[in-house]
């Protein structure tokens, strides 16, 4: 039976409630910025969908491409209470999970789940060795679709569809699940649960991803038994997008081998909206739809606003819930001025010729996180993290409490101390660079490049690996800096991110981990505290020194 289904769809909101600026290039004017999309225009715009949908005699489906959580002041915040109970206003039909869903483990993931009422799909997560005991149990919970149960069965105007999820498998490397939640191969999970569907006559089969674009592109090459896959993790755009100015990845529906393609950028500045017919066999014949943004600001061009752009009022619903329940705590921290900043400091994660000694900002966050553990137990020699946990550079003036945890670390992610060996120490910067910039390896983001206080060194790309860190040294003392001994046991803090040994840490775990504590305070609790006792803050001086490969 042919069928036509209204849908929308969005994905990687990291709890941008309010939306995020967008810069506009329209053809023929000069650049536009303006805030964007936001819950409240996102629910007005489903209202409108769901109102036209009913009219024809059809169904409107909303669709999340998961990374619900992490991103913003309100996560910072409210962890996942605020991303449930907003999410629920939306009332989306079904959701998978993100990576960042895992970024603090299993136990706020379960409470976040535990709020929902509809289906939260992840085929290849599998928390079947889960502790019986656990005081948060992902295992078992009623709407959570998993290994154990990899897809759901929805009947859209008499005719079954099933909808199953698929997320990342390398979960481990780059998120905190509990070490007994394991997650399978794409492919084997695909294989076994396609295998069930089609046993169960079902031909209208619905993937929801949050793999990235290019990813979804192969498994649309490699089973074309899907009909759809709406995705997420890459903040890809698809369409004409030229009118805007902004950069497309492909048609809207993207086809790749009769499969059809959905993604609709991030931040909650967008959502996806399409009108899909399906034939009997289930493949998706025609589609008509684009990606809409939600300027907060009237078009200031005398020419025609571009179709991509919808303007609307945000719904007095979730106007009046933020304004009550979440934003006061915000505004109040916006009031609080920690620190000033005399000049602007610049954050790029990777030094340069132009930027030598790379960011100015990551080695204030790394100072900030070796007072704050100092300030709890006493010893510790140096502070450890990666360029990717700090998210902008800093403009001058004053610097605020919601500026530092809502912008520049807006991952709620606690402190950790740990001790390791000093050739385990040397080992981690030099896996953590190679990782960042691809030397030898393939890495997986220039995120993980590190920033230190208390230790400095040269890294010499060219030399062979295991030894291209040199003249690795710490501050014994203030101003007195000595050679790090490799059989030496040295205290470090970190993330909890980055001790746990991803992307290209991986030596920070090898030995001396059961010494590991959390410190019970984050990113951005240590930098507030820290700045508050510097009345200004200057550009630091820097540890990490780049020169230029000799045949660049």
């Amino acid at each position: 039976m042919s069928i036509t289904v209204q849908l929308a769809h969005f994905s990687d909101c990291h709890s941008h409630f309010d939306g995020a600026p967008m810069r506009f290039s329209p053809e023929g004017e000069s650049e536009w910025r303006t805030q964007c999309g936001g819950y409240g225009r996102i629910l007005t715009r489903l209202t409108a969908l769901r109102q036209q949908a009913a009219a024809a005699g059809q169904t409107c489906l909303l669709l999340h491409g998961g990374d619900t959580f992490q991103g913003s002041l309100y996560f910072n915040r409210f962890k996942g209470r605020a991303n449930a109970d907003l999410l629920g206003l939306l009332r989306p039909d079904a959701m998978v999970i993100g990576n960042h869903e895992f970024d603090l483990g299993n136990g706020p993931l379960v409470e976040f789940l535990r709020q929902l009422d509809y289906p939260v799909l992840a085929a290849n997560l599998d928390s079947s060795q889960e502790p019986a005991d656990a005081p948060l149990r992902l295992h078992g919970l009623p709407h959570l679709f998993d290994a154990s149960r990899p897809w759901h069965r929805r009947v859209i105007d008499g005719v079954p569809f099933a909808l199953l999820g698929i997320t990342l498998p390398q979960m481990a490397a780059i998120a905190s699940p509990d070490p007994h939640t394991r997650f399978h191969g794409i492919e084997e999970t695909l294989s076994a649960a396609l295998g069930e569907i089609k046993a169960e006559g079902i031909a209208h089969i619905i993937l929801l991803s949050h793999l990235g674009l290019e990813q979804d592109k192969r498994l649309a090459a490699r089973f074309p038994e899907l009909s759809l896959i709406v995705g997420g993790h890459t903040h890809s755009q698809l369409g004409d997008l030229a009118p805007l100015g902004l950069t497309s990845e492909g048609s809207y529906p993207l086809m790749v081998n009769r499969v059809a393609i959905l993604h609709a950028g991030h931040s909650a500045q967008s959502l996806g909206v399409c009108e899909l017919d399906f034939d009997e066999q289930g493949r998706v014949s025609q589609g008509r739809g684009r990606i809409e943004w939600f300027p907060w600001q009237p078009w200031p061009y005398a020419s025609p606003a571009p179709a991509n752009l919808h303007f609307c009022a945000p719904d007095p619903l979730i106007e009046d819930h933020m304004a009550r329940r979440y934003r006061p705590a915000l505004e109040e921290m916006a009031a609080r001025t920690v620190t000033r900043l005399p000049e602007p400091l610049l954050h790029q994660r990777i030094p340069d010729a132009r930027l030598p000694h790379g960011s100015q900002v990551a080695p204030l966050v790394a100072a900030a996180m070796l007072a704050g553990a100092r300030e709890q137990v006493g010893r510790v020699d140096f502070a450890l993290h990666n360029g990717g946990g700090v998210r902008c550079s800093l403009e001058p003036g004053p610097l605020t409490e919601a500026d530092i945890a809502g912008q520049l670390l807006p991952f709620a992610i606690p402190l950790t101390l740990y001790r390791v060996h000093g050739h385990e120490l040397a080992e981690a910067l030099e896996g953590a660079i190679d990782n960042a910039t691809d030397n030898g390896v393939t890495g997986n983001g220039s995120g993980s490049f590190p920033y230190t206080a208390g230790v400095r060194f040269h890294y010499l790309a060219e030399l062979p690996k295991g030894q291209r860190i040199r003249q690795l040294e710490w501050e014994a003392s203030p101003g007195h800096w000595q050679p790090v001994e490799k059989e030496g046991v040295y205290r470090g803090v970190s993330s909890a991110y980055t001790a746990s040994g991803k992307e290209g840490y991986t030596a920070l775990t090898r030995t001396l981990t059961q010494h590991n504590q959390e410190l019970g305070i984050t990113l951005a609790d240590a930098f507030i505290r820290w700045a508050r006792q510097h009345p200004t803050l200057p550009a630091p001086a820097p540890l990490i020194h780049y020169r230029p490969h000799p045949g660049a």
